[in-house]
């Protein structure tokens, strides 16, 4: 008993100094946020506000960011008495780790925006993306 003991404790010790002690959840530096952001993924509970454009009152709050790798902002849209929210994760670079992907969907899923809701956006042809902004 003992020895379980003291492998759970080593365990946690290690897993404490394994952990990403750059994920920033709360008073953000918005100086380290400013600079060009990739857009990876974006998920909503209801797509077809997203496809339709919709307008409305939003609230953005950012969930998360490691701010020299991503950044991950959680938006509620007000609209006529209706509202649907979405997720936004962002990167330094034009796609990030399937980790932090992962991490996205299990936040998305904490949300309530089910997995087949997410949308990939480094699938897009960022060359029409270009083109259509012009």
């Amino acid at each position: 008993m003992k020895l379980l003991m003291l492998c759970l404790g080593l365990t946690l010790v290690w897993a404490h100094r394994e952990g990403n002690h750059d994920v920033v959840t709360s008073n953000f530096d918005l100086s380290k946020i400013s600079g060009e952001w990739y857009s990876i993924l974006l998920a909503s509970d209801d797509m077809k506000k997203i496809e339709d454009n919709d307008d409305g009152y939003n609230r953005f709050r950012i969930i998360e960011a490691v701010y020299h790798e991503y950044i991950l902002f959680h938006n509620m849209n007000f609209n006529n008495g209706k509202e649907f929210q979405a997720m936004l994760l962002y990167g330094r670079e034009p796609d990030l780790s399937p980790i932090i992907k992962t991490r996205f969907q299990q936040i998305c899923q904490k949300y309530g925006i089910p997995k087949e809701n997410i949308l990939d956006l480094t699938k897009v042809d960022r060359c029409l993306q270009a083109r259509g902004s012009h």
